[in-house]
Formats: C-alpha cells, structure tokens, sequence
C-alpha cells in the first residue's frame, strides 16, 4: 500500500467529516447561532450521504444493532406527539428536527467507527479542541480580565462541562495507559490547563461534573474506596478556607438569583402536574412566565424569568410529558449495562482507559445536565451523542473476529440513489430554508438599528416568506410597518401592522408578548386622530381590542406589572374607574417597588378626593426612591422606580385645603 492509500485508510472521509463537526460545533456560541446549527444539520446530512454512496457502491446497506434503538424510537416518537399536538408547530418543528440530527448522527457514528484507532482519533480531536477551548478562556481572564470566561461558548457554565468532560477523559487515559514519560507528560499538561480554565468558570456544576467524572475514573481504576476518599478530599475544599472556596462564595454573594435552582426546579415540578402530557416541544419558555416565582430582596421580585428548568431532564418531563422520562432513563440503562460489559471484557489497557473516558465523560455531562440546561447547546449534546456512540461500538471493537453486521440487499441502484439522495437535498434545503430566513431576518434588524426603514422591511417580508410559520418574523415586520405610520401617518401601514401582529398572535398563542404588543399598537391607532379612527365607534373597537389583547397578555404573563397598568389606563379612558384602579393595584401588589404604579395611583386618588391614600402612595414612592438610591441598578431597575415624587407632592399641596 502506497504512502496515499495508507493515509487515506487511517483518516477516511467521514472521520473528517465527524472531527469537523466536533472542531466546528463549539465555535459559535456552542453552536447555538442559527448559522452554526445550520451548518451542523448540513454535515450531518453530509455524513448520512457518505452512508448512502458507501452503500450504492456495496451493494447493500450494513445495519449494525443499536442497542439504544428502541428508546430513540420512542422518544423520538413522543416528541412528534408533542409536535403534531403543539399551540406552536413552527418552534416544536425546528426542536424535533433537531432531536433527529442528534439520533441519526449517533446510528450514522455507530455504522463507522469500525476500528479502535477511529475512536481514539475522534477523542484526540475533542480534546485538542477542548485545550483550545482552556487556552482561549485563561487569555479572556488574564488579557482581558474576564471575571467568567466563556471561550467561544454562549455560557460559561457550558464551557466548564465541556472542559470538565475533555479533563475526565485524559485522566483516565492518564490512569490506565499513560505508560510512556512522553505520552504522562504530555496527558499532565493538558490536565494542568483544562483544570485552572475550568475553575476559573467558576461554575458550581462545572466543579459538581468534574467530581462526578472523577470519581467514575477513580472508582474503576483503583476501586470504590479510593472515589470515596477523593469525595471527602473534595468536601474538605469546599469547606476549608481556600481560593476555590472563595471564589464561589464571591458568585454568590454577587449573584444571589443564581441560586434559585430549587424554586425553577419546583417550578417546573407543578408545571408536570399540571400538564402531564406534556406542553409542547421546546414550548417551556413560553409557559414559564406563569409559573414565576419571587426573589426576595431585589427591586423587582419577579425579574428573573427561567427560560429553561435548569434541569434537562424536568424540562423534558414538562414539554414531552412525564412518559419522557422513564424512556430517557431507558436508553440511559441500556448504555450503562452495554459499558459495564464492555469493561467485564478482556481488552488492552489503553482500550480500557477508552471506555472508561468515555463512561466518566458521559457521566459528567449527565451530572450537569442536571443542574443547568447544558443539553440545550449542540456542541454539548453531540459530544454526549459522540460518547455514547462510541460506547455502543465498544464491545462490537473488543471483538477479534469480524462483526457479522446485518445488511439490507439493495435490489435496483438508480431507484435507491434517486431516493436516497432526493430525501438528502430536501433535508439539506430545509435547513437551508430555515438558517438563511434567519440571516435575512438579522440583515433586516441591522438596517432597522441605521435607521434604513425600507431595507429592514424587505429583509422582514423575506424573512417571513422563507420561514411563515415563525412568529417572531411577523411580530417584527408589524414594527416595521408600526413605525411607518408613526413617522408618515399612513392608516394602512397601521392597518398592516395590525394584521402582522394577529398572525403572530395565532402562530404563537402562548406568547404574552405578542398580545401586550397589539394592545399598545391598537391603543396607538385610537389616538392617532387618523380619519380610519376618528369615528367613535372605530376608536372604541380599537381601545376595546387593546383591552382585550392586554387581557390576554396578563393571562399569559401574570407577573407583569407594566400590562396591569395599560389595563388600567385603558379601563378609565373606557370609563371603568373601580376596574382600573383594581388593575393597578394588583400590579403593586405583586411588585411593591413598581413605582410608575403608584404615581398612577397617586393622581387617581388626587382626581377622585382620596387625599389620605394619595399621601400614603406619595410616602412609599419617597420611602422606596431613598431606600435603593445607593444601589447599583440595571435598566428594569430605573424603570421600576422611575416617578416624579415631587411633582405628585406639588400636586398633593395645591389639592389640599386650606388651613
């Protein structure tokens, strides 16, 4: 075999093709971007091509045994269930397709990897990104002064797995076949830099992974006595006085709300019992602003909305349903039970130290997993997939004879290639589809932030008739045509923008947002003074659809205070007083700090005679304005505590009677 034929035989095509889509999936914030989850779709699809030509060219297709078959299936099938049944077909689409890209790059990873040296290649290539990975993170921290460095991820968090996953690997390899002074040598550097990256995170999960990972390696190296001593080790640094200790001690301190994992877990917890079947794929943010919990002690006590349970497997619970979680525990059983055989086996040291950075690799995904949302970035849930896709080749790899793999006979080529390829480039033109509707619809808000109007409404219009099942595309054309007749007093732009904002309203149901959107488009409209809404009766229909889509939108999203007041507002212009005033009062109920609450209070008590409870508001507007003027306050913050208190006690003097 000559010097080419041999290179191709070590590094076939679509070993380049996987270690590509390990290199590339972190890149973009983790591969969250809709430019990297596209590209990540079309390689995937590209290896499933790579299937279907080796196949053509063979004769038959080779169906090695997945032992995780089943699971996938029935997983897969509850979450097209949960899409069929979805108030939000386009998001739970976009999520099912993503689940089948993970499941079929698992199946395709498990056809290829044919020999033990793909496996360790794909490993080398995940850990020499993920030193990538640390050497970018500490140049964040020490060029930059980054307090948590992210790499190239979206989250810190998802950097510390990642990081903690590539350390579990090389320990066990260091552990059990590290042999050579070269290759220790080589495996205690790395280690040496993923671990202070991986610390400097300061990610509470990263560490909890890490320990997790650890002990796997520990326990089956050197026994369970050994991953005992080494949790007490790592009790003790927790505890004792050290910079680790400090460090998150100092996130803590300065970001209490991160601790709320317990009220996102019960969260979530009533949202299963509530909805046992389920609520929709990828549905959970939508549904998570009715079961928002306070956090005692910050201006706002509702402004933290979990977007994601911060628990993979309680959000898969919440969107597929409760039977989601025993077929997910499934598949989980089945891969231990398949790892726990493969290690039973007689095999290589070096093969051994495989398995298990594999299993403690895993484990440690698994383990933050159920912390934080993790599994929602794709560089993590392809590097899982990519662990237990090896694990399920291992023992089929320990085994000295060849495989005997079942095959599907092909019975006429061209009608096979014509199928095959015909289903690929429709797959490929989907996320074409998909990923380019979402770069014309960023052009757009680009053209929008320059002012350039007419730009960013072609770029919206096209974003819409790539992808018209996408609400958000709506929603900001009708800003788009909004902003028109606000700047040329066109009645059918407002007319259009109307329309825009029902589509959206109808695509996504579940979206507060969409609803408080209309309301104050509507309400816009009825004060414009346009002849379309200068007669009463069109200017009532408008106010009384403002009203009604407020309604919605506090249905949707109980806890903000700022549709109770447009409620309110719009009550009394209706000439509801006592409902106006219920409105408002609810929104300061729930959120005592809400100031521009109480100033609207204030002069509703001016205007109706009620001096002694416009004093009491004016005084809690004083009290709460000095009590948090030495805070440091974000955005929300101003808003909630924005009230002119001298002019409401200008107004309180002139109301007053004389003496």
């Amino acid at each position: 075999m000559d010097d080419r034929a041999h290179k191709d035989a070590a590094w076939p095509l679509w070993l380049w093709v996987v270690a590509g889509l390990i290199v590339f999936a972190p890149l973009l914030e983790g591969g969250t971007t809709h430019t990297a989850v596209m590209v990540i779709r079309l390689l995937i699809l590209l290896l499933a091509g790579l299937y279907l030509w080796r196949g053509l060219s063979r004769g038959s297709f080779a169906c090695p045994r997945v032992t995780i078959g089943l699971p996938v299936i029935a997983y897969l099938g509850l979450a097209l269930i949960s899409t069929i049944t979805s108030p939000y077909g386009d998001q739970s689409m976009q999520w099912l397709m993503v689940l089948g890209s993970y499941a079929g790059f698992l199946a395709l990873l498990v056809f290829f990897v044919e020999r033990w040296d793909h496996a360790a290649k794909l490993l080398a290539v995940f850990v020499a990104t993920a030193v990538g990975e640390a050497a970018w993170a500490l140049a964040q921290a020490w060029r930059w002064d980054t307090l948590r460095p992210s790499g190239t991820f979206y989250n810190p968090n998802f950097l510390a797995v990642y990081l903690s996953a590539a350390w579990v690997v090389v320990f066990a390899y260091l552990c059990f076949a590290g042999r050579g002074k070269g290759g220790r040598a080589v495996a205690t550097a790395v280690l040496g830099l993923l671990l202070p990256a991986m610390l400097w995170t300061g990610s509470r999960g990263g560490l909890l992974a890490l320990a997790a990972g650890a002990g796997v390696v520990v326990a089956l190296r050197f026994g369970r006595r050994s991953a005992a001593v080494m949790a007490l080790l790592l009790a003790a640094l927790l505890l004792l006085p050290n910079p680790l200790r400090d460090r998150v001690w100092g996130e803590h301190r300065a970001n209490p709300e991160s601790y709320a994992r317990w009220q996102m877990w019960q969260q979530s917890l009533l949202e299963m019992s509530d909805h046992p079947l389920g609520i929709g794929l990828g549905l959970y943010q939508y549904w998570a602003p009715r079961y928002m919990f306070p956090i005692e002690g910050q201006i706002v006590r509702y402004g933290k909305l979990a977007n994601t349970a911060h628990n993979e497997y309680l959000q898969m619970g919440v969107e597929l349903g409760v039977a989601s979680l025993p077929v997910f525990a499934w598949g989980l059983w089945l891969v231990g039970r398949e790892a726990g055989r493969a290690l039973k086996e007689r095999i290589r040291r070096g093969h051994r130290g495989l398995v298990v950075g594999l299993v403690a690799a895993a484990v440690t995904l698994l383990v933050h997993a159920a912390v934080d949302s993790t599994l929602h970035e794709p560089a993590l849930a392809l590097l899982l997939a990519l662990c237990v896709g090896l694990l399920l080749s291992a023992r089929r790899l320990i085994t000295r004879r060849p495989a005997v793999v079942p095959r599907l006979a092909i019975s006429s080529r061209p009608l096979w290639a014509a199928l095959g390829f015909a289903a690929l480039l429709l797959a490929a033109a989907e996320s074409v589809r998909v990923g380019v509707a979402w770069q014309v619809y960023e052009a757009g808000l680009q053209a929008a932030a320059h002012r350039d109007l007419p730009r960013a409404l072609a770029s919206y219009r096209a974003a819409v008739a790539l992808d018209p099942g996408k609400a958000l595309y709506h929603s900001s054309l009708a800003s788009g045509y909004f902003q028109v007749f606000e700047r040329a007093r066109d009645p059918g732009a407002a007319q259009a923008a109307l329309q825009e904002l029902q589509v959206a309203r109808e695509l996504n149901p579940l979206d507060g947002r969409l609803a408080a959107l209309l309301g104050s488009a509507a309400a816009s409209v009825a004060d414009s003074g346009l002849p379309a809404a200068s007669s009463s009766g069109r200017r009532a229909a408008l106010l009384s659809m403002a009203r009604a889509a407020y309604e919605r939108a506090v249905e949707l999203e109980p806890f903000a205070p700022f549709y109770r007041l447009e409620l309110g507002t719009l009550a009394l212009r209706l000439g509801d007083r006592p409902v106006a005033e219920s409105w408002v009062r609810s929104a300061v109920e729930r959120e005592p700090n809400f100031l521009p609450g109480r100033e609207w209070l204030t002069r509703l008590y001016l205007a109706s005679g009620r001096m002694d409870e416009a004093n009491r508001e004016v005084a809690e507007i004083r009290e709460r304005q000095q009590r948090y003027a030495a805070w440091s306050k974000n955005a929300q913050d101003l808003r909630f505590l924005r009230a002119d208190a001298a002019a409401l006690e200008a107004a309180l003097t002139s109301a007053a009677p004389p003496a």
